[in-house]
This record gives C-alpha cells, sequence and structure tokens, in this order.
C-alpha cells in the first residue's frame, strides 16, 4: 500500500507497516480483553454467572485482530491526513497569493463497498474457523492482567520517540 492509503507519513518502509499494524491489532486486542475483564469483574461482583465472559475463541481473536486493521485503514482513507491538508490550505494558487482553502472530500463508493465485502469475508471466516479452532477459558482476573500488560506495554513499544 502507499502512503496514501494509510494515511500516516513515513509508512512507506515494511519495518514501519508492520509496526503500524502490529500497534492496531494489539491495542484492538487490549480493549477487548479490558472490556471482557471489566465485565466479568462486574458481573462476579454482582454474585452473576462469569462463564459467558470466560470463553474466548482464538477466531475471536482473529476477527478482532483483522476487523480493527480493517476499520482503521477504512477510516484513514476515507479521512485523508492533517499532513495533506496542511500542505493544501499553506500551497499556493488562490487569487492574489492567498492560500487554498482545502477542498472537500469525496466519497469513493467503489473502495467503501469493497471494504465492506472484506468485513462480509473477515465475518464469515471467522464463523467457519469458530467451529474448528479452540476456545480458550480465560477467568476475568486473567482478562485483567492480559489487559494490564496491554496497556503497560504500548508505551514501550509503541509510543517512544524516533531519534
Amino acid at each position: 500500500m502507499n502512503q496514501q492509503t494509510s494515511g500516516k507519513q513515513g509508512q512507506d518502509k515494511p519495518e514501519s507497516r508492520l509496526k503500524y499494524f502490529t500497534m492496531i491489532v494489539w491495542i484492538a486486542l487490549t480493549f477487548f480483553f479490558t472490556a471482557v475483564a471489566l465485565l466479568g469483574l462486574v458481573v462476579l461482583a454482582t454474585g452473576g454467572s462469569t462463564a459467558p465472559y470466560e470463553k474466548i475463541s482464538i477466531s475471536t481473536l482473529l476477527i478482532i485482530a483483522a476487523g480493527a486493521i480493517l476499520l482503521i485503514e477504512a477510516l484513514t482513507r476515507f479521512m485523508g491526513s492533517p499532513e495533506e491538508d496542511a500542505a493544501q490550505t499553506t500551497a499556493p494558487g488562490g487569487k492574489n497569493g492567498q492560500a487554498r482553502v482545502p477542498e472537500k472530500p469525496k466519497l469513493d463508493l467503489k473502495s467503501m463497498l469493497l471494504y465492506v465485502i472484506l468485513v462480509v469475508v473477515i465475518l464469515v471466516g471467522g464463523i467457519v474457523l469458530n467451529r474448528s479452532l479452540p476456545v480458550f477459558t480465560v477467568s476475568p482476573w486473567v482478562s485483567l492482567i492480559i489487559a494490564v500488560i496491554g496497556w503497560a506495554g504500548l508505551k514501550p513499544l509503541f509510543l517512544r520517540k524516533k531519534k
């Protein structure tokens, strides 16, 4: 994919694209485990059964990972990048040297349809894989530990300043 597809500058290198997609999946799974942990702990505190919050399928994790990448890519493609907008507003081209006003982004129905089809393929693939992939039992406390590790690992792994 090119630089415009990701909506990020400096994402042309394969290493940075891999880091970009890894960060998306990391954050999505961290949010997932945070939600499962909080819901499970609330149900546990109220005396309910935590059984629905303890079963985590590998296919669910794959759907979350692929869906998060697809969602972020779709959003960055349709919204455009702030760097491009800033370049357009400061570029000459208006009357008497005035700054040019950025154009309103056009809705690309072909790309939107492609993303919808990809979402359907991911969901159908997840349903098919759900029958063959294992399901793990993870208590709400373990989900909370995984979520804390996810949040703690976010800064050292992805939010470092470039030297």
